[in-house]
Formats: C-alpha cells, sequence, structure tokens
C-alpha cells in the first residue's frame, strides 16, 4: 500500500510540473500573438505616418522646382520652416531620391 502512495505521489509531481509547464507555454504563445497585434498596429501606424510626410516632401518639392523660397512653401502647407528646411537639406544631399525614400530617412531619424 506504501508503494502505490509513492507513486501516486509522483504522477501528481509529474502531472504538475507538466501542468505548470503547458500554462507556461499558453501564456508565452499569448505574449506571441500581443506582440503580433502590436506590431502590425504598429506597423499600420507607420505606414500612415510615413504616406502623410511623402505628400508633403513632394509638395514641398513641386513648390520648390517652381523657385519659391522655404517661407512661402511653409506658410502655402502650413508647415513649420524647420521641417521645408531639412526636406530641401536632403534633396540637395540626394537629388536623385523619391519622396518615399526622403520620408524614410526621416522616420528613421525620428527613431
Amino acid at each position: 500500500m506504501d508503494e502505490m502512495t509513492m507513486d501516486f505521489e509522483a504522477y501528481f509531481r509529474e502531472t504538475k510540473a507538466i501542468m505548470a509547464e503547458l500554462e507556461r507555454a499558453d501564456r508565452q504563445r499569448e505574449w506571441l500573438e500581443q506582440g503580433k497585434r502590436m506590431g502590425k498596429q504598429e506597423g499600420l501606424e507607420q505606414g500612415l505616418e510615413r504616406g502623410e510626410l511623402c505628400k508633403v516632401i513632394k509638395q514641398v518639392l513641386k513648390n520648390m522646382k517652381k523657385g519659391k523660397p522655404i517661407s512661402e512653401i511653409a506658410e502655402i502647407l502650413d508647415e513649420d520652416e524647420t521641417v521645408i528646411r531639412q526636406i530641401f537639406i536632403c534633396h540637395e544631399e540626394h537629388p536623385d531620391w523619391t519622396a518615399d525614400q526622403i520620408a524614410k530617412l526621416f522616420i528613421k531619424m525620428k527613431s
């Protein structure tokens, strides 16, 4: 009888350990899924930010080609002159870059 009790206790401990491991695995799976959801949301938000920035950059470059000064472009687009100046500088350093490439650089510098 005493032997059966020991077997039951060992079985009970082993079962308890297995259940604890399964619970840890479930928590890890939940964290992974939550991380994926957050990553998708952040990716969406960053994509929207990049799209808005691309639009502004395209408008700046268009007005720049027309020869308008920074202050006038800033007023037209209702943007800060510093932002317009940064776009000007980036375009001068990389004249072959697209608005999207400039936007990626700005977002990377912001991070």
